[in-house]
């Protein structure tokens, strides 16, 4: 055992000089250097969130206020007195590691070097705050932040779990130190040394030796006592304690300036890409024109010897220009005084250079003989830096103009590499494009514009000739300075934006030195000697300033006193300074962080419309999703089921057919596999024609088709996002795939999904058939089946018992077990399950949903049918189709959830065959068949009632006398059909706004709406009282981005209009407004219906016009509503007369909590508690977050009793 774990002694591990090269520079752990490297790799997005967060910046920067550092120092130290507790629960569990009794006392050595460490950090803070006037006993003992208090029970959770490890231990504590370090030396490299900062200190503290040492410590441990540990565990605890360190930053009391952003450009090659392309089109053209000769591999060879030559020519050319024309680099790294003149000249002698090296490639025909289209499949293939793809669709998204601007020879080719994951792109210029950007005209909103050279072609046969729209650096600068005035033109400049530009070389610079952020991607050196022989400044990303109109000035006389902030001395100097990144992570942090103001999105032009429609042609498409299943010749499962429910969701559906069943509502029969080669021909001609934007697999019978399907999607190098839905067995418990399948779907299919979606009883095969009995169970299986490769796990609860169901909190969801045989259970929009009186759980199902970090229970009524078949199937369609349409998994997944809930709820009892598994109507929306058999069934029923007779002699009306009705009525009521089921919502932190008091704590409602959520509120009510339509849908357009991003319902108080313009989730009226039943009637069954009652005869009657949910009260005098009080003896009354959730309202602060949930409240409706706490953000977020709590507590303590 003892030469499994050799602790290396401090000293001669820290002595190497890689190690300290690479860590003073950096404060990084060496790469491939165990676990510890492996752990750091993988939370760079985390490390860039904590560099570029905007309290941290202003700490670097020294323009934080002095009574937020002092807050911060607070609480830092708080935390890191816990912190040392870690270690000496570390040293505690060493002895039990396994370790030799050298080596044990060798890491205890070390744990207390590293406990030490912590306590001269403390000491530190105690030089701290004696300087900066800091009580930290009378701030920290009293209330340290929820935030603080959550790290330090995460930290503790770790600590005191008797089976969790040393490694566990130090996984927990290892972020912490090397984040530090990292922010300390990136930060202090950052900022030259010539300039004095306010918290320079701080800076200083974590980039010295003594400091970095002690990560470098902590990690070496963790490398050599992590051998036998779970590496996947140690992940998950590494990014909790990264996720936690951010959070740890966002509770600090700092409200950075709002910086939207009004335009963002970003060149193409070594910017996107991780390497140039051109010689990728020149080499597809050589195989093209090589392939029509008699001797191809002559042809082939000739056209490579061409294509070297050109190389060479082009390195040998520029080499001598660059001898030419630019100046040698001092000997000292000083730089030189701005010359525009110089680099101006510089620019355009380049420039001069591109165009008549384009010629020179024309000349030379080497592009010639490539098909048109055929560029397209070579853009598939380019590979693209991390982090690219999803930042330009985010600053899509949030209706940021974006365009990428490219000096390559096709356009075609980069439209097509930046449309790998379905990221929207139109191409300017030329047929069919748009001119939007040049001439004065903005970009167009929702996609990417690409300004790019073209190939000419003769029929669709490239010619060798080329659409010269943008060759050089003085075309880029054009660009940008044609967007900009477009943008300015129109109007559509954010007040306080900025616009960015990100490139990478020297054709770049005069665009970078445009923009009002000019960042440099990646390590080009040349770059750096032209700006440098210019006098441009380059500077790390970081240093760019959080507020960029702060002066020492405006500090002094902005209204801001002098000694509670501080200025940099040069951070704020009118001198041309270009910022420079090495990965997207930093520039999606910087970009897009707390300080990013989302702009709503105008109201697009018809010209834009136009262009968008003629120019997204060949790369836009309606949302498609290509289904590879069997097909259910009953028509409920399998192929069908995922037709409809790609239809109902607004989605093309494409099939490829695995497998023909013969069944019905009884069973399966017959079962005839489509041979493997078919198959993948299907696969084939979809994606290579229509296309999909999403594939969700179901019945694959056979090892074979598995490996088929596997095979040719990876073939492909990319795809669309890939749902596999493992079906393996029937609901009827007929076998729907051979032996092996569950091994081949977890060894080929798995590692390729985005989102695998097996009910238990599926987990349980795939997990070589272990028992799954609740929740717990469920949870362990989606961590163990995420272990094998999927991004995303859900794992469907149906099949469970009702009675292994505990109560517990979660989003929102349903089970939809079964696959291609369907499943027993029922889905919801929203977020808890329904209570009827006193908070009483109905019956429930639960789903799991698994990100590799988070769980999501989903849970929702229970509902009993035997019109379940398909279920399972429908789900993963449904989801399919939403990704399709550019939804993220868990907004996905609750609009699945939410459609096969309601399809169950309208199918019960459709007379569909006679077996025990019958189909549900997909259909609803638009033919709610149970409601016209109903009508039906009631019209009969009266007919047979009646007795046949004579007529009376004088009337053609037949007699029916009072027993007849009475018997009639009686028979109706016997035969009643189950009743309506309410859509599910969360009700237990119900904050409704209020404008005025939003406006006087100085936030912005979406602002307000967002504080609110972050401390837990669970519903968002927006009620605009005194404001127009337009205003009111602005606002709540804005509101509802907030909630979506967190999975919180929006409800619209009065306006239906406002809620259907906006597709909010549902509407709340009083009883002087419309009457419920016509707003249910003009919302559907969908939209979640909250009714304002006092008595129990308006609940009833509430909740016979289809009310989800009531709001009862007032139940205590408020000032926020002119109504009656109603008591909590009333309140009462109304929870019991109704199956419907009730939520108080009125005048419910914390003392009341426990009083209304104990008579039968499912929440508190607040305003005032929460948004008239005080002034920002924190104070609603603190308010609400101090309100959640109480009614959790609450709650458990109900249900306990």
């Amino acid at each position: 055992m003892e030469e499994e774990y050799i602790i290396l002694e401090t000293d001669e591990a820290l002595s190497g000089s890689p190690f300290k090269q690479q860590a003073m520079s950096d404060g990084v752990p060496i790469r491939n250097f165990g676990i510890s490297s492996e752990l750091w790799a993988a939370n760079q997005d985390l490390a860039s969130a904590a560099l570029f967060h905007p309290f941290v910046e202003a700490l670097a920067q020294g323009v934080l206020p002095k009574p937020a550092f002092q807050k911060y120092i607070a609480e830092d130290a708080y935390f890191l007195r816990s912190f040392v507790r870690g270690y000496e629960a570390a040293a505690a569990k060493v002895d039990k590691a396994g370790v030799a009794p050298s080596k044990a006392a060798a890491a205890t050595s070390q744990l207390e070097q590293l406990r030490e460490g912590v306590l001269e950090e403390l000491e530190m803070h105690d030089s701290y705050a004696a300087k900066w006037g800091v009580g930290l006993s009378s701030q920290t003992n009293q209330s340290p932040h929820p935030a603080t208090s959550k790290y330090i029970n995460f930290l503790f959770s770790i600590c005191d779990d008797q089976h969790s490890t040393v490694a566990e231990v130090l996984a927990a504590l290892v972020p912490c130190l090397r984040l530090y370090a990292y922010l300390g030396c990136i930060l202090a490299r950052s900022i030259p040394e010539s300039e004095e900062y306010a918290y320079a200190e701080w800076i200083q503290t974590y980039k010295c030796q003594a400091y970095i040492r002690l990560p470098a410590i902590a990690e070496l441990l963790l490398n050599e006592l992590a051998l036998h540990d779970s590496a996947e565990k140690l992940h998950q605890i590494y990014r909790s304690a990264m996720n936690l360190e951010v959070e740890f930053f966002s509770s600090q009391p700092y409200t950075p300036p709002d910086r939207p952003i009004n335009l963002l450009v970003v060149d193409f090659d070594d910017t996107c890409t991780s390497e140039d392309t051109t010689s990728m089109i020149a080499r597809a053209a050589i195989t093209a024109a090589s392939k029509k000769g008699a001797d191809p591999a002559t042809a082939f060879a000739q056209g490579e010897e061409k294509l070297h030559w050109l190389v060479q020519n082009y390195l040998a050319r520029r080499g001598n220009l660059l001898d030419e024309i630019l100046p040698e680099p001092p000997l000292e790294d000083e730089l030189e005084e701005f010359d525009m003149a110089w680099l101006g000249d510089f620019l355009d002698r380049i420039s001069e250079f591109d165009r008549e090296m384009n010629s020179v490639v024309i000349e030379s025909k080497i592009l010639s003989g490539v098909k048109k289209g055929a560029l397209t499949e070579v853009g598939a293939s380019v590979p693209l830096r991390p982090g690219c793809l999803s930042l330009l669709k985010h600053a899509v998204d949030s209706g940021v103009p974006t365009v990428v601007v490219s000096v390559n020879w096709s356009g075609e080719m980069v439209a097509a590499a930046l449309s790998q994951q379905g990221l929207p792109v139109v191409l300017a210029g030329g047929a069919g494009g748009t001119r939007a950007g040049v001439e004065g005209a903005p970009p167009p909103l929702g996609a990417v514009v690409v300004y790019c050279n073209e190939l000419e072609y003769f029929g669709d046969v490239s010619t060798g000739g080329m659409k010269r729209r943008c060759e050089c650096a003085a075309d880029k600068g054009r660009v940008f300075d044609d967007l900009l005035l477009g943008i300015a033109a129109e109007g559509h400049a954010a007040e306080g934006g900025v616009s960015v530009y990100i490139g990478d070389s020297m054709t770049d610079l005069s665009a970078l030195i445009s923009a009002d952020v000019g960042i440099v991607m990646g390590s080009n050196q040349l770059v750096r000697q032209v700006a440098s022989a210019a006098g441009v400044a380059i500077r790390h990303l970081a240093a760019y300033p959080i507020d960029r109109n702060a002066t020492k000035e405006s500090l002094d006389n902005g209204g801001v006193k002098q000694e509670d902030v501080f200025a940099s001395s040069g951070m704020y100097d009118e001198v041309p300074i270009l910022y420079e990144a090495m990965t997207w992570d930093d520039i999606r942090a910087f970009l897009f962080g707390p300080s990013f103001k989302r702009q709503l999105l105008r109201k697009q032009t018809s010209q834009e419309l136009a262009a968008l429609a003629s120019g997204l042609k060949a790369h836009i498409h309606p949302p498609r999703v290509l289904s590879i299943a069997g097909s259910d010749s009953g028509g409920g499962a399998g192929i069908q089921a995922d037709i409809k429910a790609c239809a109902a969701a607004g989605v093309f559906a494409a099939t490829a057919v695995t497998a023909l069943t013969a069944q019905n509502t009884q069973g399966v029969s017959q079962i005839h596999s489509a041979p493997a080669d078919f198959i993948r021909s299907q696969i084939r001609a979809v994606l290579e024609d229509i296309g999909a934007d999403s594939i969700k697999t179901g019945m694959l019978p056979s090892i074979e088709v598995v490996e088929a399907v596997a095979d040719e999607l990876s073939s492909r190098g990319t795809f669309p996002a890939l749902i596999v839905d493992p079906v393996l067995v029937a609901t009827s418990g007929d076998v729907l795939a051979e032996a092996g399948v569950a091994q081949a779907l977890t060894g080929r299919l798995f590692p390729l999904a985005m989102l695998v979606t097996p009910n238990v009883h599926e987990a349980s095969v795939l997990l070589g058939g272990r028992t799954i009995a609740d929740v717990a169970g469920m949870k362990l299986a989606a961590q163990d089946l995420h272990a094998l490769g999927p991004q995303w796990v859900l794992v469907k609860g149906g099949h469970l018992p009702l009675d292994a169901i505990a109560d517990g909190e979660g989003l929102s969801g349903h089970s939809a077990g079964g696959g291609e045989g369907g499943g027993n259970g029922a889905g919801a929009p929203q977020l808890q399950a329904s209570t009827g009186f006193a908070g009483a759980a109905a019956e429930v199902v639960v789903d799991v949903l698994y990100d590799g970090t988070n769980f999501y229970e989903m849970r929702a009524p229970y509902i009993q049918t035997h019109n379940s078949h398909g279920t399972g199937c429908t789900l993963a369609a449904y989801i399919a189709a939403e990704m399709a349409k550019g939804s993220d998994i868990p907004s996905a997944v609750r609009a699945s959830k939410k459609y096969v809930w309601r399809a169950l709820e309208r199918s019960v009892g459709l007379p569909l065959g006679s077996g025990p598994q019958r189909p549900m109507n997909h259909s609803y929306r638009t033919a709610d068949w149970r409601t016209d058999l109903e009508k039906q069934q009631k019209e009969q029923q009266i007919i047979n009632a009646v007795p046949s007779g004579t007529e009376d002699s004088s009337s053609s009306t037949r007699n029916i006398d009072s027993g007849t009705i009475e018997v009639a009525s009686q028979q109706q009521q016997t035969s009643a059909p189950p009743r309506r089921v309410p859509n599910v919502v969360d009700l237990r932190l119900y904050a409704v706004t209020d404008p005025l008091m939003i406006d006087s704590s100085g936030l912005s409602v979406p602002e307000a709406v967002s504080a609110a959520i972050k401390g837990g509120a669970t519903v968002i009510q927006l009620r605009e009282k005194n404001c127009g339509g337009k205003e009111f849908t602005a606002r709540a357009a804005a509101a509802l981005a907030q909630c979506r991003a967190a999975g919180v319902a929006l409800i619209i108080n009065d306006r239906v209009d406002v809620a259907l313009a906006i597709g909010a989730d549902g509407v709340h009226v009083g009883q002087d407004d419309i009457p419920a039943e016509a707003v249910r009637k003009v919302l559907g069954p969908d939209c979640i219906l909250g009714v304002s009652v006092k008595t129990e005869e308006e609940a009833l009657a509430a909740e016979a016009a289809g009310a989800d949910y009531l709001g009862a009260g007032a139940i205590f005098s408020t000032s926020t509503k002119d109504s009656s009080v109603i008591g909590l003896e009333g309140f009462e009354e109304v929870c019991r007369a109704v199956s419907i959730p009730v939520v108080a309202i009125g005048g419910v602060g914390k003392t009341a909590v426990k009083d209304v949930v104990s008579v039968g409240a499912a929440g508190i409706a607040v305003v005032s508690a929460v948004f008239a706490t005080g002034q920002g953000s924190d104070c609603v977020t603190q308010a609400a977050g101090e309100l959640r709590q109480l009614v959790d507590e609450a709650f458990k303590e109900h249900h306990r009793k």
